[in-house]
C-alpha cells in the first residue's frame, strides 16, 4: 500500500508556493502510534436552517456535519492512519458547552490520481488542492457514492454546497505554530449553509 504523502503529491510544483510553515506542517505522515494532534479554538461555528437540516439528515452516515452553532468552542483535531487502509484520516472534535462532544471523521486519500475526502456510507467528494498567497486550499468539485469501485456523480444541489477549506500560516500575527482553518459551504442555490473558522497549534497527546 502506498504511503506517499497525498497533499504534496497533488500539489505538484505548487507545493513551493506554500508558507514555509505549511510544508512543515504537511511535509510528515501520522500513524496509529504517532497521531498529529492540534488544538484550538473555532471562533466561529454557523449554520443556516438548511445546513442544520443536511447536518440532522446526514447523521445515518457517521455525523460529516455538525449541526450546532457557537463562539469560541474548544476543538481538538487527530490526524492519523489505519493499517491496511489508505489515506489520512481526520478526527474533528468539537467541545461544545452543556453538550456531548461532537466528532467528525473523514479521510483525504486519492484513486488514480483524484484527491477525495471520503464520510461514512461511502459518501464524499472529489477535491481540487491548491496553493494561493502562501495558503493551502481545498475545494470540492463534485460530491459523489461510492458503488463497489464507481463513483457515482450526486447532482449539485442534493449537497450541501461547493466546500471551501483554506489553512493559514499566522505566524506573523500569532506567534510560531499558530495557524488559521476555515471552511466554507455554500450551496448553488440555498447559499451559504456552513462557516467555520478558528485558530489552532500542535499539541501532544
Amino acid at each position: 500500500m502506498s504511503k506517499h504523502n497525498t497533499i504534496k503529491w497533488a500539489l505538484g510544483k505548487s507545493w513551493h508556493q506554500l508558507h514555509p510553515n505549511v510544508q512543515r506542517r504537511f511535509n510528515r505522515l501520522p500513524s496509529e502510534k504517532q497521531p498529529i494532534i492540534y488544538k484550538g479554538m473555532m471562533e466561529h461555528i454557523e449554520c443556516s436552517r438548511s445546513g442544520w437540516l443536511f447536518a440532522t439528515l446526514t447523521k445515518v452516515i457517521g455525523n460529516p456535519l455538525s449541526p450546532h452553532q457557537g463562539i469560541d468552542i474548544p476543538m481538538t483535531v487527530q490526524l492519523t492512519t489505519r493499517t491496511g487502509k489508505k489515506g489520512v484520516y481526520w478526527k474533528r472534535t468539537y467541545h461544545f458547552p452543556d453538550r456531548k462532544s461532537f466528532s467528525v471523521t473523514s479521510v483525504k486519500k486519492d484513486d488514480e490520481g483524484r484527491m477525495m475526502e471520503c464520510v461514512g456510507g461511502g459518501f464524499g467528494m472529489f477535491l481540487d488542492v491548491y496553493a494561493l498567497n502562501s495558503e493551502l486550499h481545498f475545494k470540492s468539485s463534485r460530491y459523489f457514492w461510492q458503488f463497489f469501485r464507481w463513483y457515482l456523480p450526486l447532482p449539485h444541489w442534493l449537497s450541501p454546497g461547493e466546500t471551501h477549506v483554506i489553512h493559514e500560516d499566522l505566524a506573523h500575527s500569532h506567534g510560531k505554530g499558530k495557524f488559521r482553518f476555515s471552511i466554507t459551504m455554500k450551496h448553488p442555490i440555498l447559499g451559504i449553509t456552513f462557516y467555520q473558522t478558528g485558530i489552532f497549534e500542535e499539541t501532544q497527546l
